[in-house]
């Protein structure tokens, strides 16, 4: 659509040659000649009546009003950054929204970050595959099984750990009592009175539990 002087307000610094267009957009002079008979986008008349581009409502209207179906190969500015016929296609659906305003950033198809996406990606899949020619990898559900078992086994030997500990702590107690001036039969009397092995046992116990908890609840990264 062409807009006359008086319908519009846009300056005529602000308006340029369909050369320019044509450089921006990454395609032929025809092309952007085509696009302008066709009503695909829009020019407007500087103060001579000459009808030129508003560059940035061009590139808005060129993707906006252009039809997927007949987009089949990548344009020299999309060659020129490394597209492919097939990524032209697609980028035909992805860069601007119905009404022809660009899509939020979250929905636009980045081209250079999807290649170094894929590059990666085909790097680490190369990567393990190596390490697997090499019997480097371990079958996960085997190592799941083989931690499962040893936190098991560690698991309930230190919940019966304060059985030990609370029983090898008595003898020394004892005689260390005995050696103060107190009798055998005194001592052992009094420790078996006040339930001290028992105590000594909860005491331990309850710290052994507190520190797998603590062990448990530590984030991956936070663990020492």
């Amino acid at each position: 659509m062409n807009y006359p002087v008086g319908t519009h307000n846009i300056a005529d610094a602000d308006l340029v040659s369909a050369t320019i267009v044509a450089h921006a957009l990454g395609v032929t002079d025809a092309a952007v000649s085509k696009a302008k008979r066709i009503g695909r986008i829009s020019t407007f008349e500087n103060t001579k009546g000459k009808p030129l581009f508003h560059l940035e409502t061009t590139k808005r209207e060129w993707y906006a009003n252009r039809n997927p179906s007949k987009v089949t190969t990548a344009t020299n500015g999309q060659k020129a950054v490394g597209l492919t016929d097939f990524e032209a296609r697609l980028s035909a659906k992805k860069n601007f929204g119905d009404d022809g305003s660009p899509l939020p950033d979250s929905e636009v198809f980045d081209f250079g970050k999807e290649r170094a996406a894929r590059e990666h990606f085909a790097a680490e899949m190369a990567k393990i595959k190596t390490d697997e020619m090499k019997g480097m990898l371990v079958d996960k559900l085997k190592a799941s099984q083989k931690v499962y078992e040893l936190a098991s086994s560690v698991k309930d030997r230190l919940l019966s750990i304060h059985l030990k500990v609370a029983s090898a702590v008595m003898a020394p107690l004892e005689n260390a009592l005995i050696d103060a001036g107190l009798t055998a039969d005194v001592v052992r009397n009094a420790l078996s009175i006040g339930q001290v092995e028992k105590v000594i046992g909860e005491v331990v116990r309850k710290n052994v539990i507190d520190s797998l908890r603590d062990i448990i609840s530590k984030e991956q990264d936070n663990f020492v």
